[in-house]
């Protein structure tokens, strides 16, 4: 996914239009029209920072119900205080990852944070790519929704380009590392990024790992 600083609707839709407009956002339909598993482990506001309100935790909660057994990814970028969707990503069994622009110019003056899930055959810790955020001036908060695990990546302010680079060059090296060790690739991954992040990255991230109610 890329950044642009400027305005403009795709071809795609991939803006999510205003409130009267968002029948145009054919992605945005498909979104809704998913199908909602209610008896699937949920989201709490115990495992959102404060800052979230109501209204986003129900956003969350709902994505997580809807995606869950997806085999493609889903992206929504919300207002974590106010609970608005700003853009909305819907891939297909096809493309499986988003690969889709976004407008910076669009957060501006919002409490940004992402969404989106990793279908069940992939890893539910972030990969390195999934630090996009430290590239996003005004995104506060990226949360996965893998298989089992919910992950809450906070990273307020855009970070240099070389501690950026550094931690998506050690997730890949920590992954290939990973699959020389007995047990869960997943769980072995997932120990070596959060003592990573936790231990060498000095910059106002933090990395949390929680599993479903």
């Amino acid at each position: 996914m890329s950044y642009i600083n400027a305005f403009k609707i795709d071809d795609r839709g991939a803006f999510v239009l205003p409130f009267e407009l968002k029948l145009k956002d054919q992605e945005f339909l498909k979104y809704c029209r998913l199908d909602v598993d209610w008896d699937i482990p949920s989201v709490s506001g115990e495992d959102l920072p404060d800052e979230f309100s109501q209204k986003a935790l129900k956003l969350v909660d709902l994505f997580r119900r809807k995606t869950a057994h997806l085999p493609y990814e889903c992206m929504l970028f919300f207002d974590y205080k106010t609970g608005e969707i700003i853009y909305c990503f819907v891939e297909d069994d096809f493309d499986v990852f988003i690969y889709d622009e976004i407008y910076e110019s669009h957060f501006e003056g919002k409490n940004v944070a992402s969404i989106h899930n990793h279908p069940k055959g992939f890893l539910s810790a972030p990969s390195g790519e999934n630090f996009q955020i430290l590239e996003i001036e005004n995104e506060d908060y990226e949360l996965i929704c893998g298989h089992d695990e919910f992950w809450i990546l906070e990273a307020k302010g855009v970070f240099d380009k070389e501690v950026v680079e550094e931690i998506r060059s050690e997730a890949t090296n920590l992954y290939l590392n990973s699959l020389n060790f007995k047990g869960d690739i997943d769980d072995v991954y997932s120990e070596f990024l959060i003592k990573f992040i936790s231990d060498e990255i000095k910059d106002n991230i933090k990395l949390t790992k929680l599993r479903y109610h």
